[in-house]
């Protein structure tokens, strides 16, 4: 989890001290749209396609900051992603509503440092953690 925080405090730096790195944001968001904007709405306020089908409303993404006294919480936000068993919106250990992308099967796996998917889980974490700070309204 340090190593995590640790790369994403690198990716924030990197995107203000390198203009270029901006399409990680845009990584991030397509991450988002692609694993969480079903539910969450393309927006992130919680308003998604499939909002008639859950028994749970989901979380308007956009006010995290604000509900954390203007603070956006970037490690308890990596944990829920981390671990979907986290938020009981998000499925079980055995069936997270996103599938394995961001499991700790995945990093079982393919290894945190694997040559072929190097730090691939961790990434796809942090660009979406990234991406979720920055629509907080």
């Amino acid at each position: 989890m340090k190593k995590a925080i640790a790369s994403f405090a690198f990716v924030v730096a990197s995107l203000a001290v390198f203009p270029g790195y901006a399409e990680e944001a845009v990584v991030g968001q397509l991450e988002f749209q692609n694993s969480c904007a079903a539910c969450h709405g393309m927006d992130g306020k919680g308003n998604g396609p499939f909002l008639d089908f859950l028994k749970q409303a989901p979380a308007d993404l956009t006010q995290i900051a604000s509900r954390n006294n203007g603070r956006f919480p970037f490690q308890q936000i990596y944990k829920v992603i981390e671990d979907p068993s986290a938020s009981r919106a998000h499925g079980d250990r055995d069936m997270p509503v996103w599938g394995r992308q961001f499991s700790q099967e995945e990093i079982d796996k393919y290894g945190p440092y694997d040559t072929m998917h190097p730090g691939l889980v961790e990434a796809r974490i942090l660009k979406l953690v990234f991406y979720l700070a920055t629509i907080q309204k």
